[in-house]
């Protein structure tokens, strides 16, 4: 019989937020555990259709009476003075910091509550807790943990629950209180894991494992690339439009080019899709050599089936910060596309001989340049060269089988290991 997982998540898999990265590791979880995923921020009613998998909904909406229930349980933890003392001794935006760790700690204490009441957990509770998000959620269980002597707890972490800079008052909470109860942290990027060890004065082991994210192999050859090539050049970019991904600065670079054809397509949709489609309304409409075309949201499936009906020349990310290895770009690598890319996070790693990086905050005339010259080399043997290196970065670091084979394997030892 599979020993019980317990899998936190936001809104897998009822909603989309965390498809494209948990869809493809899902099913590895599978081979080793009875995996029972419990969703904390979505509602039933945008469920997609997933067979197969077991899951519920804790909510993480607390009233007035849950917020002071928990505020009163959790002002009797040790955890919450170790962080006030931790937040006064910083010297910085000490009520400020005060209120949100607080805040922090008031919502891990109802979703502990919460899950402790949906698993029924008891002293004899025998199960491994993944919590996909390293935020209030894992801390409302490793802050309990001594109460449950045969529960293990792991974790991952991105960017929003890492990076002090993503935080509201540029401050981490509770960190070194949560890692105290973990079996594993797990990293998706060396980046990532480096800046962890750098910032809480942590030696690398087993107990920070390297496991990328990945996504699934297209079979694809340098030679499918040279056989279906097309002339027309197709840049894409994918992600969601909010300040941090600087969509506007593509539009801006496409204004100022007159010589090349360029068929420019963005995958996504968010906060500032409006201003996107006005700005590139006023500053594409009346350009003969640049057509545009903004498709909206789509499911990671669907991306997919859009990179296998069209021939997409060149990606293209113009991110202002990345906390790990962006799955957009991993699926353009699979398809063995080149890439342009801003220097953060781990894209450096991702983008070498096949495609242009550019500064972490590039200028207008930066981007044009890439992407002109992208477009003057296109069915050239340097551009198919490009291809080939995509591919082989991909293989090398991106491939969802064996990256989610090998996390499912420590994760079977490590509850084999009692």
């Amino acid at each position: 019989m599979k020993p019980d997982m317990y899998f936190i998540t936001k809104d897998f898999p009822y909603g989309h937020v965390e498809d494209a990265f948990i869809g493809p590791e899902y099913p590895y979880l599978c081979d080793k555990y009875h995996v029972f995923v419990i969703a904390a921020e979505t509602d039933k009613s945008t469920k997609y259709e997933q067979k197969g998998i077991e899951a519920c909904v804790i909510s993480s909406v607390q009233n007035t009476g849950d917020k002071l229930l928990s505020l009163m349980h959790f002002l009797c933890e040790k955890d919450c003075y170790i962080e006030i003392a931790s937040i006064i001794r910083g010297r910085e935006k000490i009520l400020q910091r005060i209120y949100r760790a607080l805040m922090f700690g008031t919502a891990a204490e109802t979703f502990y509550r919460r899950l402790k009441k949906k698993v029924g957990m008891n002293r004899d509770t025998n199960a491994l807790f993944y919590f996909y998000w390293f935020d209030y959620k894992c801390f409302g269980l490793t802050m309990h943990k001594h109460k449950f002597p045969n529960i293990k707890i792991i974790a991952r972490t991105h960017g929003y629950d890492l990076y002090d800079y993503r935080e509201l008052y540029g401050k981490q909470f509770f960190k070194p209180q949560m890692d105290r109860g973990l079996e594993r942290l797990i990293f998706a990027a060396q980046y990532a894991k480096d800046y962890y060890l750098s910032r809480y004065g942590k030696q690398d082991g087993r107990k920070y494992p390297l496991y990328r994210l990945g996504v699934a192999s297209q079979d694809m050859l340098v030679e499918n690339r040279k056989d279906g090539y097309q002339e027309e050049f197709l840049l894409l970019s994918c992600s969601n439009v909010i300040s941090i991904k600087r969509v506007g600065l593509i539009i801006d670079a496409l204004s100022y080019i007159t010589e090349q054809n360029i068929r420019w397509i963005h995958i996504g949709d968010g906060e500032q899709m409006d201003i996107l489609k006005e700005e590139a309304f006023w500053k594409l409409d009346d350009k003969k050599n640049i057509q545009y075309e903004f498709t909206g949201y789509m499911r990671n499936d669907s991306v997919i089936d859009f990179y296998k009906e069209h021939y997409v020349s060149c990606f293209i990310t113009t991110t202002s910060t990345e906390g790990g290895s962006p799955v957009s770009v991993q699926e353009a690598l699979s398809f063995g596309i080149p890439a342009i890319a801003t220097t953060v996070g781990e894209l450096p790693q991702m983008v070498k001989d096949n495609g242009i990086l550019v500064e972490e905050n590039p200028d207008v005339n930066e981007v044009k340049s890439a992407i002109e010259h992208m477009a003057e080399i296109y069915g050239t043997e340097e551009y198919f060269h490009m291809c080939e290196q995509s591919l082989k970065i991909y293989e090398d670091m991106f491939n969802a089988h064996n990256n989610y084979k090998a996390l499912a394997d420590e994760l079977g030892q490590l509850y084999a290991a009692g």
